[in-house]
C-alpha cells in the first residue's frame, strides 16, 4: 500500500495547477463531465502505464524540452482555433459531436495522453517505479492521483459553464489553452 499512497499523493500535488489540469477544466465547459471524465480516465490510465513500464528509459528516449515544445504549440493551435471559431461552426460541431459521443472521449484520451508526455507527473511516475517494483500499485496511485486532480477541474469547469455565458466561456477556453502552451514552450525552452 505505500507504493499506491506515494504515487498517488505525489501526483495528485504534482498535477495541481499543471497545464493538463487547465485543458480539462476547458474541456469540462464544452462537453458532459461523462464524457470528460472518460476520456480523462483513458488518457491517465495510459500515461501512467508507459510510465511505470518504460521507468527510466523513457526519459532518456524523450527529450522533456521537445515534448514540451510540441505540446505548448498544440495547445496555442487549439486556443487559436477556438477564437476562430464562429457560433455557426460551433453549433455544427456540437450536433455532430452530440451524435458521436465516443469521438469526443477519445480525442479526449488522445489529447490528455499527449499533454501528459514528458509532464511533471510523468517523470514522477517514472522517477516513483525506476525505484520501486511495485508496479501495479504505483500504476493504480498515479492513475488516481490524475483522475482525483482533474476531477477538481470538471467541477471548477461545470459550475464556471453555469454562471458564464456561452461566449465568455469560450473566450475562457481559449485563454487558457493559449496560456497552458505558453507555460509548456516556456518548459521546453527553458530546459
Amino acid at each position: 500500500m505505500k507504493s499506491f499512497w506515494t504515487a498517488f499523493l505525489l501526483i495528485f500535488v504534482a498535477e495541481l495547477g499543471d497545464k493538463t489540469q487547465f485543458m480539462t477544466l476547458a474541456l469540462s465547459s464544452r462537453y458532459k463531465a461523462v464524457t470528460v471524465l472518460l476520456g480523462v480516465a483513458l488518457g491517465t490510465m495510459l500515461v501512467s502505464m508507459v510510465s511505470v513500464m518504460l521507468g527510466r528509459v523513457l526519459g532518456s528516449v524523450l527529450p522533456r524540452n521537445l515534448m514540451n515544445i510540441f505540446a505548448g504549440l498544440i495547445f496555442i493551435i487549439f486556443g487559436i482555433l477556438s477564437l476562430k471559431q464562429s457560433k455557426d461552426e460551433e453549433k455544427i460541431q456540437t450536433d455532430t459531436l452530440k451524435n458521436n459521443q465516443h469521438l469526443i472521449w477519445l480525442s479526449i484520451a488522445f489529447t490528455f495522453f499527449l499533454a501528459e508526455l514528458a509532464d511533471k507527473t510523468m517523470i514522477a511516475t517514472i522517477a516513483i517505479a525506476s525505484r520501486d517494483s511495485n508496479y501495479f500499485a504505483i500504476w493504480a496511485g498515479s492513475t488516481l492521483g490524475l483522475l482525483a486532480s482533474n476531477s477538481l477541474a470538471i467541477i471548477v469547469g461545470k459550475t464556471l459553464s453555469k454562471y458564464v455565458n456561452g461566449k465568455a466561456m469560450h473566450l475562457i477556453a481559449a485563454t487558457i489553452y493559449i496560456i497552458a502552451g505558453l507555460l509548456a514552450l516556456r518548459q521546453g525552452l527553458i530546459s
